[in-house]
């Protein structure tokens, strides 16, 4: 990218399904920032997806401070400071997505170039206010969310980039993958043992 890019960062740290459904709000992200250098703030077991994805020029893995880790909060709070982001796309929307527009923003903002953040941190410039936004399917969500933020016609999720040399694991032609797991909080979302 050159020097002169806008650079636009876009959080979200998992889990994988999220992940997933995150592809289509960054493909439209990209096409409502052309020439912009974006980066995305994940979690480790989700680099390498990014990394591949051709929406994506930058991926940092968020380390996830614990809160009596004041090192680790100052480092990332450096680093969102030094990214010079024009806009944050917030993804995750959750308290700890959260904390780092306040981190990003600084206990004293005045005097400070304001980034705008869109997400649901208090105070941000593009928030996403939906009432019943915690009841809603994280495409619509995210696509309501983004249009609340000026991003328009944000498309499902496509990945003919994803591609994985499969042969060495003597799989029949045809297969399906399930991933039976799911959040601990989420008990409906997995697939039964006795299925």
């Amino acid at each position: 990218m050159r020097e002169t890019a806008p650079r636009i960062l876009v959080i979200k740290l998992g889990a994988l399904g999220d992940v997933v459904q995150s592809f289509g709000p960054l493909a439209a992200i990209r096409r409502h920032h052309p020439g912009a250098e974006i980066t995305v703030l994940t979690t480790k077991p989700y680099a390498a997806l990014y990394d591949a994805c051709p929406d994506v020029d930058v991926v940092w893995i968020d380390s996830r401070p614990k809160w009596h880790q004041p090192v680790r909060w100052l480092t990332l709070r450096r680093c969102l400071r030094d990214g010079g982001f024009q806009r944050v796309y917030d993804l995750q929307t959750s308290d700890r997505s959260s904390s780092y527009f306040r981190l990003l923003r600084g206990v004293f903002p005045w005097g400070r170039q304001p980034v705008e953040w869109s997400g649901i941190a208090s105070g941000c410039s593009h928030p996403h206010a939906n009432p019943h936004r915690d009841h809603m399917h994280t495409i619509e969500r995210q696509a309501e969310q983004l249009r609340d933020a000026g991003v328009s016609e944000v498309p499902l999720p496509a990945l003919p980039w994803l591609s994985a040399e499969l042969s060495g694991l003597g799989l029949a032609e045809r297969f399906v993958l399930l991933v039976p797991g799911g959040a601990a909080h989420r008990p409906a979302k997995r697939w039964p043992a006795d299925r």
